[in-house]
């Protein structure tokens, strides 16, 4: 009896030391940001530049061929990071790079090997463009006016205790834009119309009462990796003072975090000596 409980409690400690090793590398989640030019747009190089000061990060700029590159113009591997993420609101259609044969190839090879994939403002449609979605049809919103009430997503029920929501308050709405938006988003509207194939973590929300069918906060599972999108009017990283911007770079910062430990190519390094992947743990477990 004695040796059962022994071991019971090493087991306990095991569990709580692994917990303890995943959750102390969160920081050292690798983020590639894409782009479709050296040239970013505003509320883009802000979200980016905190992206930059948060994580280790680097912008990947994309061309028609398939390739990557970064601003000095190496070539970059997708499979160096552990979760990609497409931001973009300077125009109504995505960057033509993005939508070449050959890019959206590379990306989908790169989410379905195991790799992590977040897609913001106008950003969202891509799910679509990959052939993701199956079912309902983005659409695009203009730049949203001066003065607007505050804007955000209130959590799903079945979604609640998913860890993108971790530090929130989920028994009401999160607010995360509280001030104009200044480019382009797109969200899934399912009033009259077709839900979203992947999994709702999250309905918009205006003003504290519901919005009109609006789906922008999804999950997919594309074979052994993950995409979320956060679309609608909720990217307005230009703004740095008010509470509203800080619930956004921390549910931000949530979604980078669970898809880059989960990904694949989340790269674990303890003490610096030893080199594995999220994906080997999940292997031997």
């Amino acid at each position: 009896m004695t040796h059962s409980i022994t071991f019971r409690c090493l087991l306990i400690v095991f569990l709580f030391s692994g917990v303890f090793v995943l959750q102390a590398h969160a920081s050292d989640v690798t983020v590639g940001l894409l782009a479709g030019s050296n040239q970013l747009g505003e509320v883009e190089e802000a979200a980016y530049d905190w992206a930059n000061d948060t994580y280790q990060s680097t912008i990947i700029i994309a061309d028609e061929s398939g390739s990557f590159k970064n601003s000095g113009g190496n070539a970059q591997r997708l499979d160096n990071y552990a979760v990609l993420w497409l931001f973009y609101t300077e125009t109504n259609a995505l960057p033509a790079a993005f939508l070449s044969d050959a890019t959206k190839s590379e990306i989908l090879d790169y989410v379905e090997a195991g790799g992590s994939l977040f897609l913001s403002a106008l950003g969202l449609r891509y799910v679509a463009d990959l052939g993701v979605e199956e079912g309902g049809t983005p659409r695009n919103l203009s730049p949203l006016g001066k003065g607007p009430p505050e804007i955000g997503i209130m959590p799903t029920d079945d979604a609640k205790n998913h860890p993108v929501y971790e530090g929130f308050d989920t028994s009401g709405p999160i607010f995360l834009t509280s001030m104009d938006q200044p480019g382009f988003s797109a969200d899934f509207h399912n009033f009259a119309g077709t839900e979203p194939s992947g999994t709702v973590l999250g309905t918009k929300t205006r003003d504290g009462g519901p919005g009109a069918g609006e789906r922008p906060f999804v999950e997919y599972e594309v074979q052994a990796g993950k995409i979320i999108t956060l679309g609608h009017h909720n990217g307005v990283y230009t703004d740095t003072k008010s509470k509203e911007s800080d619930n956004l770079r921390k549910l931000t910062e949530n979604v980078l975090n669970y898809l880059g430990e989960t990904s694949a190519f989340f790269a674990v390094e303890p003490d610096g000596k030893l080199t594995t992947t999220w994906g080997n743990l999940k292997s031997v477990q």
